[in-house]
């Protein structure tokens, strides 16, 4: 487990306009660890999980987006049923709510990266830690 910065942005949900946040942010040689793009109707909102979120905030100001930053927790966990259902388990028995959260794995049947914005992240590894989790 690690925990992570994780920038958010508001894009209008028009053609071009992730592409060109993205597109800055790759210009700019940032690597992007983890996503997350909903769409509202008329807006898309932006989750953001990089390998240099200072910089990464000032890729995207510059291109006038208000960028907020928050804590996640970021845990690997193998893909295989249950894994998931285990972590937030938990989580429900330490009482830490799970506000939102994403995953990828690389590969079927490999490793996935789950992204978790907790309301109390110190909480969350603590819980983790005694259940042997890192």
């Amino acid at each position: 487990m690690k925990t992570f910065k994780e920038l958010t942005i508001v894009t209008p949900n028009k053609p071009g306009k992730l592409a060109q946040a993205l597109g800055a942010v790759s210009k700019a040689n940032i690597n992007l660890i983890a996503i997350d793009s909903s769409s509202g109707y008329d807006l898309n909102m932006v989750r953001l999980v990089t390998n240099d979120p200072s910089k990464a905030r000032r890729t995207l100001e510059k291109l006038g987006y208000n960028t907020t930053e928050t804590a996640v927790l970021g845990v690997t966990i193998a893909d295989k049923p249950g894994q998931l259902a285990h972590i937030v388990a938990i989580f429900s028995k330490s009482h830490v709510n799970i506000d939102y959260m994403y995953a990828s794995a690389v590969a079927y049947d490999q490793q996935a990266m789950v992204i978790l914005h907790l309301a109390d992240v110190g909480a969350a590894e603590k819980a983790l830690r005694k259940a042997k989790i890192n």
